[in-house]
Order: structure tokens, then C-alpha cells, then sequence
């Protein structure tokens, strides 16, 4: 019997938030050790990222010349 956890509707939801979570932490990590401390307006752009945006920021971390070119320029 295979049972594929993902597509059950309250473990499956529960699987995808955990997932999210670490790949919000990790990408958070990453950014830190690659351009300092985050500062508030980075924080609150990770926090609302769709899982989606988390992985293509994760391929661009590497690459951006600053916060502001992965993140976008802060709003004021």
C-alpha cells in the first residue's frame, strides 16, 4: 500500500508548513552568512514568501551583488 503523505489534507498541509519553515531558515541562514545580519524589511519578506519564491531565491542567493538585488529595494 503506498500512501503518498502529501496529498492528504491534513498531513499533507501540515508536511508542506514544516517544509516551508526550513526552507525559510536555511534561506535565511545563507542570506545572513552571505550579507550580515538581516534587517527588519528582509525578515518580513522571507516571512511572507511562498514556497515557490523561497526556492528561487535560494538559486540566487549566490549570485546576487547585494540584499537589495535578491530582495528587493526595502520600502520606505
Amino acid at each position: 500500500v503506498y500512501i503518498d503523505i502529501l496529498e492528504n489534507k491534513v498531513l499533507g498541509r501540515e508536511f508542506k508548513k514544516g517544509l516551508q519553515e526550513g526552507e525559510r531558515a536555511i534561506l535565511g541562514r545563507l542570506i545572513e552568512k552571505r550579507f550580515g545580519a538581516l534587517p527588519f524589511w528582509a525578515g518580513q519578506r522571507l516571512t511572507a514568501a511562498s514556497t515557490a519564491q523561497l526556492e528561487q531565491l535560494a538559486t540566487r542567493v549566490l549570485d546576487a551583488a547585494s540584499l537589495e538585488e535578491l530582495l528587493g529595494s526595502p520600502s520606505v
